[in-house]
């Protein structure tokens, strides 16, 4: 029978071991795409166990409860001994429930959620006499959270202020703050913001806590934010006792506050620390591990490694280049089907894309293919929110009698036509045998609804009504910027100034893409609608199709099913096959890390300095690569139609750093010999195809 250390030991390579049973004090494991990480941290904490550091005295720190159970688990099966093992925000409540009151912090308070937050911060615009079209909430909830990530108290932030939304934030952010107090309530953000002052503050207090955790061990340290990284720092501080696993070429959200100098520049946070590095990678072949190598190595904001294997070449990257962003989903759906007929399954296979909008294409592709398909971490691009609303618009003004559309809109954006008003719309149709058309018309004639809101409504009638005269003159997409002009929707998702908005807009360009699409190829053609009177039944004909192409009921519902997702959502996962599209300049790097600045900066740097993003691009492009276990394919167009116009970009400057030799291209268009039209390689496509073999 095996002994404990032999249990905790069993199957680690030379460098896991290395780390595994490293002396105490500071140590950086470098863990490389699928080196076994989480198995370095839960072995480790065993091992430490097993050398009479009590269970007591370490702390386990990652990202994710899910993340942390495993652990948790794994550790109790190796030592049979619980270790306090949890996330960042569950570490620091249970610290200031037990010691909050040093910072004047009542330990029964209450804990507020995004939606409480919300509400709160409403609350306050109200009191600050500002308008929530002018100044969203959400865009002030992201602000605020934002600025605690980076441990500015409210005053700090109205220092800092840049324009009137960050004016008027700072305002809410003081006012907010001070209802947080009456309230006895945290958010979030002041789980970690508050950890931190109190140990800034109270150093007995600090003394304990560091007596308490003697070891730290931290998971994927390289996503840890400023606010972790002060916390790690003060807890460390003693003792030094400190295990940080992460890897700086997957540092990919910088966006969201992650700084990846905490990893970079560990070894001058603790000049005496220990550093190994994970190269053996246990997932993808060589071939892909050398084109993920030759790819990463052109960034400077990293630890220099190389990742290895003791599996077999493998296949060549299939490269292929497609004419337009249709050819490019056709061969992707062809591809598939191929790779099925050779005993791969749906499972097996993943797309991924920079973009949201991007999947709109592909989807489309895969419909008429009738292969099924989910969205991992998203929603189907006709299922998207905005989306639904703008075809909810175009249904009320070609169907008058589409009630459903006409609940889903008649107060988006928000027309103060609450719940009780459609209950009394209703009950009027229901009386009265009208529909909504009708009784909007006749909306004076409805009982028990305020005057502000049958004004709301008649101003809708009057619109959907001027639109509806209009239909039959207007292209598709000309009634499509009329609607968002008049009803203010664009304007209300830039105003919110969040992340999500910023998606959902780029989506409503996209949709642009589809009606264009679906105009250009219509009966009669673009030019003759343009200059006839050929247009009546445009509108009809467009839902209609959309309607069809939107109808996922028929999908199966099972597991054998094609994944789609952006890369963002693809770190921790693996696929036999990957499919990366849209590998052109300006999709993937995407053209906002050309000239964009960092938003925020540590606060402890002494100023601004341009955020790396053209690197964090190329990381990302890395993690997807290094997802790919068998086979890794590179897809780009030479023209694509996307948000609403057609660009023509350079084939992306990351299949240029991947060594040649590792590339083989895919076959061409005797695979597609049923697109509606083959467009010819020019003299200038040809250039840009040659980039990459030169």
């Amino acid at each position: 029978m095996k002994t404990n250390i032999q249990n905790i030991l069993v199957d680690l390579n030379p460098e896991q071991e290395k780390a595994v049973t490293a002396p105490e004090g500071a140590l950086l494991v470098i863990a490389g795409a699928g080196s076994g990480k989480t198995r370095i941290l839960t072995r480790r904490i065993a091992y430490l166990i097993s050398q009479g550091v009590p269970s007591f005295n370490i702390l386990g720190v990652t990202f994710t409860n899910k993340a942390a159970e495993e652990m948790r688990f794994r550790v109790e099966k190796l030592v049979r001994q619980e270790v306090w093992i949890s996330t960042f925000h569950s570490t620091c409540l249970r610290i200031l429930r037990i010691d909050g009151e040093g910072i004047g912090l009542n330990p029964h308070f209450s804990i507020y959620d995004d939606h409480d937050q919300l509400v709160l911060i409403k609350e306050c615009l109200g009191e600050l006499n500002q308008n929530e079209r002018q100044i969203n909430p959400k865009g002030v909830r992201e602000e605020i959270q934002r600025a605690k990530d980076f441990l500015l108290t409210s005053q700090a932030y109205a220092e800092r202020a840049e324009d009137s939304f960050q004016e008027v934030t700072a305002q809410v952010y003081e006012l907010y703050e001070r209802k947080l107090s009456a309230l006895n309530a945290c958010d979030f953000g002041d789980l970690i913001l508050k950890t931190v002052f109190l140990f800034d503050q109270k150093p007995k207090i600090l003394e304990t806590w560091q007596e308490r955790f003697k070891h730290v061990l931290i998971d994927e340290y390289q996503d840890t934010n400023h606010a972790q990284y002060r916390l790690v720092r003060h807890l460390a501080a003693r003792y030094k006792n400190i295990t940080v696993v992460g890897d700086p070429d997957q540092s990919i959200y910088a966006w969201r506050g992650a700084d990846i100098r905490n990893i970079l520049e560990f070894e001058k946070d603790y000049p005496n620390s220990m550093v190994i590095k994970l190269e053996q990678n246990y997932r993808s072949t060589g071939n892909i591990l050398e084109a993920s190598n030759g790819l990463i190595k052109f960034n400077t904001a990293r630890k220099p490694k190389a990742l290895w294997t003791e599996k077999e070449e493998g296949e060549k990257i299939s490269l292929f280049e497609a004419s337009d962003e249709r050819e490019e989903a056709e061969f992707v759906a062809r591809e598939i089907l191929q790779l099925q007929k050779e005993g791969k399954t749906l499972r097996d296979c993943v797309v991924f894309y920079r973009l949201h909008a991007q999947s709109r294409v592909l989807e489309e592709s895969l419909r008429r293919h009738k292969i099924p398909y989910r969205i991992f971490g998203g929603v189907r691009f006709y299922d998207r929110r905005e989306i639904k609303d703008l075809i909810a618009y175009l249904r009320v003004i070609a169907f008058p009698h589409d009630d459903l559309s006409f609940k889903r809109i008649v107060n988006v954006p928000n027309r103060g036509v609450g719940k009780k008003t459609l209950e009394q719309i209703e009950y009027y149709q229901t009386m009265n045998g009208a529909g909504w058309n009708q009784t909007l018309r006749d909306v004076h004639r409805v009982t028990d609804i305020g005057a502000k809101a049958k004004g709301s409504l008649r101003s809708f009638y009057q619109m959907i009504e001027a639109l509806r005269v209009k239909k039959d003159q207007l292209l598709v997409s000309e009634l499509l910027n009329d609607i968002l002009d008049q009803t203010g929707y664009l304007k209300d998702l830039e105003l919110e100034r969040t992340i999500e908005a910023k998606v959902r807009i780029d989506n409503i360009h996209e949709f642009f893409s589809a009606v264009q699409e679906f105009e250009e190829n219509y009966e009669p053609t673009l030019d003759q609608l343009r200059n006839g009177k050929e247009k009546a039944g445009l509108l009809e004909a467009f839902i209609e199709s959309i309607t069809l192409v939107s109808d996922v009921d028929t999908w199966d519902s099972g597991s054998n099913t094609l994944t789609l997702m952006t890369i963002h959502c693809a770190k921790g996962l693996e696929f036999p096959v990957v499919f990366m599209a849209g590998m052109e300049e300006e999709i993937f790097p995407h053209v906002n890390s050309f000239f964009s600045k960092q938003r925020w900066t540590n606060p402890s740097s002494g100023g601004g300095e341009d955020i790396q993003e053209l690197e964090e691009e190329r990381r990302l492009c890395y993690v997807g690569m290094t997802r790919a276990k068998e086979k890794l394919y590179f897809v780009y167009a030479n023209s694509r139609r996307l948000y609403g116009s057609r660009q023509h970009n350079l084939p992306s400057r990351f299949l240029n750093e991947v060594p040649s030799h590792l590339y083989e291209e895919a076959a061409r268009l005797d695979r597609l010999s049923d697109l509606d039209e083959v467009v010819m390689l020019d003299a200038e496509e040809e250039r840009k195809r040659k980039i990459l073999y030169d």
